[in-house]
């Protein structure tokens, strides 16, 4: 009978007294990796400010046609270019390597580094397409990113834990293997936070990333390592994973486009996670980049082909004539929700909504208020299914060194649920899905288009980029896990202190309402994105994706700086 394998085992040579040298060796070992001809001189790195997104530019370490192709933002633009001979798989593939270096040393964003593995597949890209005058496929020489979850064979994968130090993967995970026959290349993975369960980025083994739009902030989590790089143009395109936020809450700290699939379109097969076994919210992988097309190009591709990799995904091609349809209606119809009646957006949120609702009512769109009183407690449910094992999981992973839990987390053993127990919260869940199923579908009675709504459009964090251990609550983005809602992120505008400032009349709705209130700070975060989300209906990804682009294009995502 096949088994599921055990979890990893620590190494004899880890132990509660041997853990922090083991680890400083490792972080010695990965900044040995970066040549020294990519290092940045120690005056360089003593005068960078908080906002360092330019100093790959100024550091003379790539050269112009370098800065040229790590400039574009559109994945299926630079597969064309490499297709098309424009550019070789190496050179580009160089580019990014050179960029991801300067990256980590900014911004302390990855946990491996495969420079040399990475030049090597280029060059035999690049032999393939000299050879056969064709492409291995739609991702030819494009380099792309890794949370420090997916798997490759012969790699050491950590994902945030010390206790996994020397854990050597067997095989490629099912998305690795997808993207390779595609063409990627794979040139780092990324950081995480300890267990994957908060929305920041920090761990005992590679310590702090930090946002690069302001150094002093958070990127978000658990997929912060990804936001951190692709904001600083060391990838094109990165694959993160969500369980409650992780690719749109840093998406939307670093400025970046994304979409949280619904589940099991994507494929996670293989892969490494916290909680395995758990599938009452099942986390998702998704694509980040700085801009949504890409994310439809990546989905494009694996969608179609999840299948035949992973045993759990969908057989469930990507839906052109959905996603076609959908951006043919003169005129769309949004429910909008402002806020969860849990935690009030703050002032620059609330701008960046209200900001997006009047430019699609200038537009010809239709914008409606959605209550969502009905399901404020989706929030409370799923913080009850992610706790229902009593932090056991994570008890098993840190116990056998001693490593310590990382601040900000907190394991209840009172959270503890029996089968039984998790079977009624399943129950309730399945009710607010329907609920919410039910809720939309009458909005056909509402709208002017006499379709349902198109899509809802809510905030996607109620602050911009905190300080670390500033993000509090999730739940913006959480609800939808629990709803299985594909959604899209992108950025809107930017954080301006001299409109953004405090409501005199506001009261708080909770005590953790009043705590993001008062830790608000509009001069700190001042140039800061604001982002907003683009729901849709699940497993109706490809709607999502078409309706999401016409808000993004509408709002200038791309343009949110200006």
């Amino acid at each position: 009978m096949v088994a599921a394998p055990p979890y990893h085992v620590p190494l004899p040579h880890l132990t509660k007294d041997s853990w922090r040298d083991e680890a400083a060796k490792k972080r010695d070992q990965l900044a040995s990796l970066i040549p020294a001809e990519w290092q940045l001189s120690p005056e360089a790195l003593d005068a960078a400010g908080d906002d360092v997104r330019g100093l790959a530019a100024s550091s003379g370490i790539l050269s112009d046609r370098e800065l040229d192709i790590t400039e574009l933002d559109e994945v299926q633009e630079l597969a064309s270019r490499i297709a098309k001979g424009t550019y070789t798989a190496v050179e580009v593939t160089t580019a990014f390597c050179k960029r991801a270096a300067i990256a980590q040393q900014l911004t302390n964003c990855l946990t491996e580094i495969f420079f040399d593995d990475a030049l090597e597949q280029a060059k035999k890209l690049d032999d393939v397409l000299k050879s056969t005058g064709k492409p291995v496929g739609p991702l030819h020489g494009v380099p792309v990113s890794l949370k420090d979850q997916f798997d490759i064979a012969g790699k050491e994968l950590t994902m945030g834990y010390v206790s996994y130090l020397g854990r050597i993967s067997k095989r490629d995970s099912a998305l690795v293997a997808l993207l390779r026959d595609a063409g990627a290349v794979f040139h780092v993975r990324t950081n995480v936070p300890q267990t994957l369960m908060i929305g920041d980025t920090f761990n005992h083994l590679f310590g702090r990333t930090h946002n690069p739009i302001n150094r002093k902030l958070s990127p978000g989590g658990s997929s912060g390592g990804e936001g951190a790089l692709i904001a600083m143009k060391g990838s094109i395109l990165g694959v993160g994973t969500d369980i409650g936020g992780s690719v749109r809450i840093p998406s939307a700290f670093c400025g970046l486009h994304t979409i949280r699939p619904s589940t099991r379109r994507v494929p996670y097969g293989l892969a490494t996670n916290s909680m395995l076994g758990q599938e009452a919210i099942l986390s998702v992988p998704g694509p980040m980049a700085r801009s949504l097309a890409s994310c439809t190009y990546f989905s494009r591709i694996v969608f179609g082909l999840a299948a035949k990799y992973d045993a759990t995904a969908l057989p469930f091609k990507f839906d052109d004539a959905a996603f076609e349809t959908a951006k043919k209606h003169d005129k769309l119809s949004f429910g909008v929700i402002r806020t969860d009646l849990v935690v009030t957006p703050t002032p620059p949120v609330k701008r960046a909504l209200d900001l997006a609702v009047q430019k699609l009512r200038d537009a010809g769109h239709e914008v409606l208020e959605f209550d969502w009183s009905d399901f404020t407690g989706a929030w409370e449910v799923a913080c009850e299914l992610y706790d229902a094992d009593g932090g056991e999981d994570f008890r098993r992973t840190l116990a056998a060194i001693d490593e310590p839990l990382i601040e900000g987390l907190i394991i209840d053993p009172n959270g503890l649920r029996t089968t039984y127990e998790v079977w009624q919260i399943n129950r309730t869940k399945e009710a607010l899905q329907q609920a919410f199923l039910d809720r939309w579908m009458a909005s056909q009675a509402q709208t002017s288009t006499g379709r349902p709504f198109d899509g809802l459009l809510c905030p996607a964090a109620p602050i911009p980029a905190p300080r670390p251990l500033g993000n509090k609550h999730v739940g913006y983005t959480a609800m939808f896990n629990l709803l299985d809602a594909p959604c899209t992120v992108f950025p809107v505008t930017k954080v301006d202190p001299a409109v953004d400032k405090p409501d005199s009349a506001f009261k708080a709705l909770t005590e953790v309402d009043q705590q993001i209130h008062d830790e608000f700070d509009s001069t700190l975060t001042a140039g800061l994105p604001v982002a907003l989300q683009v729901v849709g209906q699940r497993w109706r990804d490809e709607e999502v994706l078409a309706v999401g682009q016409i808000v993004a294009d509408i709002v200038g995502s791309q343009k949110w700086e200006q």
